[in-house]
């Protein structure tokens, strides 16, 4: 067997793996929604979150060298780049929701939720201005990041879309010895 042939041997074999361990089927999520998860593609992920965009690095004016530069320290740019994470962040959860999110019994047919979620955006508690509440894609995704997906599903979306969930870092940060234990070493 040569050198490509080994490669695509374990790629399948660990395609397959992943197969396997991340068509997860049908799921009741903790909504009570009859759901299939799927995984959703990385690319789709990176390009969603690219979409955000980077704050401009804000300039001042060094009177030593009689110029304009950059100055990465300044308050408001910190809490821009703060601000842009967590955009990035949820820019990334809508991805899994929408895409990841198979509902296996369709939407309801019972518009109660979306009544409720016009309650709550006419008393400002939720912004629906940029959805088009007559439209079937928008009207889903609404129901999916609002109604059928809760928190305590997001860890079960991100592992079929092979993200790193929290506590797989909590465990993996177990494994590399802290400042202190290498200050010991020395």
């Amino acid at each position: 067997m040569n050198d490509k042939e080994v490669v695509k041997t374990e790629v399948v074999a660990v395609a397959k793996k992943n197969k396997s361990a991340s068509s997860l089927g049908e799921h009741v999520l903790s909504t009570g929604v009859h759901v299939r998860i799927v995984p959703v593609g990385a690319r789709l992920l990176t390009e969603s979150m690219a979409m955000v965009p980077e704050p401009k690095v804000p300039m001042w004016f060094d009177p030593e060298r009689n110029k304009e530069i950059e100055n990465p320290n300044d308050p408001s740019y910190n809490r821009a780049i703060d601000e842009r994470e967590t955009k990035q962040s949820n820019v990334a959860m809508d991805a899994l929701i929408m895409f990841g999110v198979e509902l296996l019994g369709g939407m309801p047919e019972d518009d109660g939720w979306l009544r409720k979620l016009k309650l709550l955006s006419k008393a400002g508690a939720l912004d629906l201005s940029m959805y088009d509440l007559d439209d079937a894609d928008d009207r889903e995704f609404l129901y999916k990041k609002f109604i059928a997906v809760a928190a305590a599903d997001l860890q079960l979306l991100q592992g079929a879309s092979g993200l790193i969930t929290t506590e797989d870092l909590a465990e993996a940060e177990g494994f590399f010895p802290g400042d202190e234990t290498r200050k010991e070493d020395i």
